[in-house]
């Protein structure tokens, strides 16, 4: 059973992220300014966890680094947002390998979040039309 599944589904999810908004917005540690928009105009995040959660099979928003670098600035505000996190999927119903999970999966996306390598650039080579039609 994925984790997903056992969080409650996608139901769970959607009821998580205005609990994990409250949350992150009380916090002094965090600027939510910035990161508000995400929450109200994107489902940017919520779909990335449903993904990272083994829910769907592909992900195509924003990159993890995009959603999560405005407002993770360290590792400390890093592990505090995986602490809200885990607190809104099992604030009242603690189990504890589901949490340890759900922690580890965080903990690989942790040097994407905080510490991005840059991509190489592409070249890309222009073709004229004519060239290219058959």
């Amino acid at each position: 059973m994925t984790l997903y599944l056992k969080l409650g589904g996608r139901d769970a999810v959607v009821r998580a992220m205005p609990r994990l908004q409250a949350r992150l917005e009380q916090d002094p540690c965090f600027d939510v300014a910035r990161f508000r928009k995400e929450f109200e105009r994107s489902d940017d995040l919520m779909e990335f966890l449903i993904f990272l959660s083994g829910g769907a099979p592909f992900y195509d928003g924003k990159s993890i680094c995009d959603l999560l670098a405005p407002i993770c600035t360290c590792h400390d505000v890093y592990d505090r947002f995986v602490d809200h996190l885990v607190m809104v999927f099992f604030a009242g119903r603690r189990n504890e390998s589901d949490e340890a999970e759900l922690r580890h999966l965080m903990a690989t996306l942790r040097p994407q979040v905080l510490d991005p390598k840059p991509i190489d650039p592409i070249m890309v080579y222009s073709v004229e039309q004519e060239l290219i039609s058959a």
